[in-house]
C-alpha cells in the first residue's frame, strides 16, 4: 500500500495570501484523519496559480466544535470570525489544522489530477513530485 505523506485542500489565493504573511491555522469542511503531526499540508491555490503553491509539518490537525474555533486559535487563523460563520453555515464541527514551518516554493508545482473541494490526500509518488519541482 502506498504511504501517505501529507494531505491537500483547496485553498483560494485570497486566503493563500494571508498563510504567505504568516497565519497557521486552516479550518474545513471535510476531515482527513489519515495523516497525523509531522505530516505535511500541502497548500492547493484554487485560484490564481490552480497549482501547489507551499507546505508546512502538521502541528495537528482533528474535527474541532465550530463555537471554540475562533476561541482558540484567534489570530492564527486564515479566515476571519465572519468568514468561519459564513463558511460553517451552523455546522457544529469543523476540521482544523495547525501547522508550523511554512515554506513557499519557488516554483508552483501543478497537480497530475484536479484537487476536490473535500481535498486529497498526498501519497508518496506525487509527494516526491512536489519535492523534485517545487524550487
Amino acid at each position: 500500500m502506498k504511504e501517505i505523506k501529507g494531505v491537500s485542500h483547496p485553498v483560494p489565493t485570497e486566503y493563500a495570501e494571508r498563510i504567505y504573511e504568516g497565519k497557521t491555522v486552516f479550518v474545513g469542511k471535510s476531515y482527513l484523519g489519515k495523516v497525523s503531526e509531522g505530516d505535511k499540508f500541502i497548500i492547493y491555490e484554487s485560484h490564481g496559480a490552480k497549482a501547489y503553491t507551499g507546505w508546512a509539518d502538521i502541528k495537528s490537525i482533528g474535527k474541532q466544535k465550530t463555537s471554540n474555533i475562533v476561541r482558540k486559535y484567534g489570530n492564527k487563523l486564515i479566515i476571519s470570525k465572519e468568514e468561519l460563520n459564513e463558511y460553517a453555515k451552523g455546522r457544529t464541527e469543523m476540521n482544523v489544522i495547525e501547522f508550523e514551518n511554512f515554506q513557499k516554493f519557488k516554483n508552483p508545482v501543478v497537480p497530475g489530477r484536479f484537487v476536490a473541494v473535500s481535498g486529497k490526500y498526498i501519497y508518496e509518488d506525487e509527494f516526491k513530485t512536489i519535492e523534485k519541482n517545487k524550487g
